[in-house]
């Protein structure tokens, strides 16, 4: 799975890696996909997103989403604004230029040959995790 957004690769071939911790608590995907148990359901009416990750990580992929174990980032730099506002959920990114989205459209689809990553499996931040709405939100691949 590919998440556009951090850094770094996580590997158990035993090679040292860059490993960041960008994913943070994941979503419920079956929320996205229209396929909670009532039981989901109903555990997710509380607000709870360290909960919710917690049920969430007990589920093996493809029934959650990529977290930090098994996916890879993509940093996506670009600037939010409005620059002097302290609380980043406030802050709206700025789309990115046209040579950036090109890319990420390459690295993206050659991610995806390489190492059989399926382009369903190519989320944007924010769907996986609580992150800003706008992160990545005008990326193309």
């Amino acid at each position: 799975m590919v998440c556009v957004t951090g850094e770094g690769l996580n590997a158990s071939d035993g090679v040292e890696r860059l490993r960041r911790y960008d994913v943070g608590r994941i979503k419920a995907c079956c929320v996205a996909e229209l396929r909670c148990t009532p039981v989901e359901l109903q555990q997710l009416r509380r607000f709870d997103p360290r909960g919710e990750n917690r049920r969430e990580m007990r589920k093996v992929v493809p029934d959650r989403y990529p977290s930090n174990a098994d996916s890879i980032g993509v940093e996506w730099v670009g600037e939010a604004l409005p620059l002097n506002e302290p609380n980043p959920d406030r802050q709206t990114y700025l789309a990115a230029p046209d040579a950036q989205n090109d890319s990420l459209r390459w690295l993206i689809h050659e991610i995806s040959i390489t190492m059989n990553v399926p382009m369903a499996e190519v989320f944007r931040h924010p769907t996986v995790s609580r992150k800003n709405r706008t992160e990545a939100a005008r990326a193309q691949w």
